[in-house]
């Protein structure tokens, strides 16, 4: 009987499989005898809406290079969840207008939620949403958007900030917190959602795109929305010289568990004046970037409302979360010639086995006049001075404005904790702890009580090891400073009243 049921299986097994639509074959479309590079772009949305239309993918197999040109009018190209290019090149020339090659953007729909602003906060703060009947069952992808302003305006811009969270949800619990809490605060919260599936896995992979030096206008390649697992990978894009600014190669909003790995991005349509992103991210929760190799004029992360990201073995020049995040770390990367910005971050940010030429490690965006405490952690780094940055950290200005929310009143400074951290650079150049970009707030700073740094070194190398900051701003606590030298004898031991 066993060989029998063995036989049924398989043949079960089978029929399974035929049943599946196997993928839209793009040889079939003659894309290499198309009559020009409009029609191939037409010819390649076909194909995907195509794929889309008989739940398949396309395959990329046996195709090379493909040269496309954007037509007037045109639409970015739909794709499902699994993409994979099999290497295939795409040498792009738009002069017809800006347009994301690739798109998945599915809406996130008004989540009715028949409870106060009071109930619907703690509902939030505790991850327990199984008062609001809609999301009682099911697995579902929930954006939180609280309509009170985080920052009513920004210095010197004409908008402000709105705080937003992405939680994961089943059957009405969530694991996930907000970064700051909402209850006990003037916070009106909203819910946006979708329901997902078992299988929800997004991939896009194995992909180059050349924007071609001709182009008159800018060609993205991915666009990618409100999905709730994705990873791009062994992707490359390369980009000319160029006058073109606001520049966002891949674009990534309200999306969780995302995986960018292998991502080789040449430059970017910007200006070290004028921005332009490789990366612009917006209300993502857990981010891992690994083995990022990105240069640009301006800086390759354009993010904001970032919860939990890693950056591991990359090589690039600037990170930033404008506007309120919480917990980055970066393990083993390597960054020059700019700094990581950050405003209204909370948590942690770390930094463990990394090396730093002519960089800023922590630029506090002063323009939001937001400054919550946070947690800065080194181990084991490597910092190249030169005279134009040696600070770690770029404090701004302390806007004396008071700011708007309760939570943001006290303008704090980060709790300090280093272990190891080796310096080179110009004779008699201290690095210095705190500086301030101009005015400073009278009122005492908040948050920070303790700097400790170990194994700073070279044992010699300055003598005091580092200066404090360029102004003396008072502190609402005392703050204890303790220091070494690399084999551990001290170096400075003192309490702070003033920083």
């Amino acid at each position: 009987m066993k060989p029998l049921l063995a036989i049924a299986a398989a043949l079960l097994l089978a029929l399974t499989a035929s049943a599946q639509p196997g993928a839209v074959r793009l040889l079939d479309y003659r894309l290499a005898e198309a009559p020009s590079d409009a029609t191939r772009f037409r010819l390649l949305r076909q194909a995907h809406l195509d794929a889309l239309a008989a739940g398949t993918t396309v395959s990329y197999r046996g195709t090379d290079t493909l040269r496309l040109a954007i037509p007037p009018g045109a639409e970015p190209i739909p794709v499902g969840q699994h993409n994979d290019f099999d290497n295939a090149v795409f040498l792009v020339r738009n002069n017809a207008a800006d347009l994301f090659l690739f798109q998945l953007a599915p809406p996130m729909q008004p989540v009715a939620a028949p409870i106060g602003d009071s109930a619907l906060s703690a509902a939030i703060d505790l991850g327990d949403y199984r008062s609001i009947p809609a999301l009682s069952q099911g697995r579902w992808l929930l954006q939180v958007i609280d309509s009170t302003p985080w920052v009513n305006q920004r210095a010197d811009h004409s908008y402000g900030h709105y705080r937003r969270e992405l939680i994961r949800a089943d059957r009405g619990l969530s694991p996930d917190r907000p970064a700051m809490p909402y209850g006990g605060t003037v916070a009106r919260p909203r819910l946006l959602g979708r329901p997902i599936g078992a299988d929800t896995a997004f991939l896009f992979a194995h992909i180059t795109l050349l924007r071609h030096p001709a182009s008159t206008h800018k060609t993205f390649l991915l666009n990618l929305e409100n999905q709730y697992s994705a990873t791009l990978a062994a992707v490359t894009v390369a980009t000319p010289q160029s006058g073109m600014t606001d520049d966002r190669i891949i674009r990534i909003y309200h999306c969780a568990s995302v995986t960018l790995d292998s991502l080789t991005l040449l430059g970017t349509y910007s200006r070290t004046d004028h921005s332009g992103y490789g990366l612009l991210m917006d209300n993502c929760r857990d981010t891992r970037v690994q083995h990022l190799n990105a240069r640009s004029a301006w800086g390759i992360f354009g993010t904001n409302n970032m919860h939990t990201t890693t950056l591991s073995h990359c090589n690039f020049d600037r990170f930033d979360i404008h506007c309120y995040g919480r917990d980055v770390t970066f393990l083993h990367c390597t960054q020059s010639d700019s700094y990581n910005q950050f405003s209204s971050v909370v948590g942690t940010i770390a930094f463990d086995s990394c090396t730093f030429t002519n960089f800023t490690p922590i630029l506090i965006e002063s323009s939001y006049n937001a400054y919550p405490h946070f947690v800065l952690l080194m181990h084991d780094c490597r910092w190249h001075l030169t005279r134009r940055r040696s600070t770690l950290i770029n404090a701004g200005r302390h806007d004396t404005l008071a700011p708007s929310r309760p939570e943001l009143q006290t303008k704090c400074l980060p709790d300090i904790f280093i272990d190891g951290l080796t310096l080179s650079g110009p004779p008699l150049l201290r690095p210095r702890l705190v500086h301030y970009g101009g005015a400073v707030a009278p009122l005492p700073l908040g948050g920070i009580s303790q700097i400790v740094i170990l194994r700073i070194g070279p044992r010699g190398l300055l003598r005091p090891p580092f200066t404090l900051s360029d102004k003396r701003v008072p502190l609402a606590q005392p703050v204890n400073l303790f220091a070494t030298d690399p084999a551990g004898r001290p170096l400075r031991a003192k309490k702070l009243t003033s920083l």
